[in-house]
């Protein structure tokens, strides 16, 4: 059977997409990033590093380097004066270290990591930040990066109303699979359906390269971007940042 009528529901937002695009858009515009993670949460990302048993420092990574070998990127979303945080953050770290363990004695593909976090914090202060981050065993947003503009244009980005929030991307093309991961993960402790993409996600991964997967998903998230930011206007709300 052609895979073509099962395409079919796939493109269509693609055609109408490109009817509504304004034709100064350049073809430059359309080339994918050399990372969908750069534009995303900038330069760098910080790990923490033991230096003794009682002493560890903040260490900077590139984005790039820290999430290009990941299959699936979750932004995790919590502060330490939050009680549900604290609560939902060692089920996650377990889950976190349970999906990489199976995924390295499944002989997953060399050098790749099938799951990677990046806290992004809500906590009030660097200090509190720093404590908090010491119980994860993932990466993080600079504290002053995600307290300020770029940690709001986040929330707004991926509709986080409250916390723990934890959104899932694809770590090939950035692209959303679920922003209810908090829900999925007591919901599927074994992680058997993680990342939980629906059917038609797995299909474009099948049968759409990568670069064009990359190229279409940026095209359609300046689309609905632009659509939302009218609605916003429309009804005197401040704009998401692209």
């Amino acid at each position: 059977m052609s895979p073509l009528p099962l395409l079919l529901p796939l493109l269509l937002p693609l055609l109408l997409a490109l009817l509504f695009l304004p034709p100064s858009l350049s073809q430059e515009e359309l080339q994918p990033s050399t990372g969908p993670f750069a534009s995303l949460l900038g330069d760098e990302l910080h790990v923490l590093h033991m230096i003794s048993e009682t002493q560890a420092e903040l260490v900077a990574v590139s984005v790039d380097d820290a999430l290009s070998r990941a299959n699936v990127v979750g932004l995790y979303f919590s502060a330490d004066w939050c009680g549900p945080c604290r609560q939902f953050t060692p089920e996650l770290a377990s889950f976190y270290q349970r999906v990489n363990e199976r995924a390295a004695k499944k002989n997953a593909k060399k050098g790749k990591v099938e799951f990677e976090v990046v806290f992004i914090s809500r906590c009030r202060d660097f200090d509190s930040f720093g404590q908090y981050f010491a119980s994860m065993p993932w990466l993080a947003l600079p504290h002053e990066l995600a307290a300020g503009e770029l940690g709001e244009r986040l929330s707004l980005k991926y509709g986080v109303k409250s916390i723990p929030s934890l959104v899932l991307l694809d770590g090939e093309d950035g692209s959303v699979i679920t922003t209810d991961g908090r829900s999925k993960i007591p919901a599927d402790k074994a992680g058997v359906g993680f990342p939980w993409r629906g059917a038609g996600k797995n299909l474009a991964r099948s049968f759409v390269p990568g670069p064009v997967r990359r190229a279409v998903g940026g095209l359609l998230n300046r689309v609905r971007l632009r659509f939302i930011n009218l609605l916003r206007a429309c009804l005197f709300m401040k704009p998401i940042p692209a």
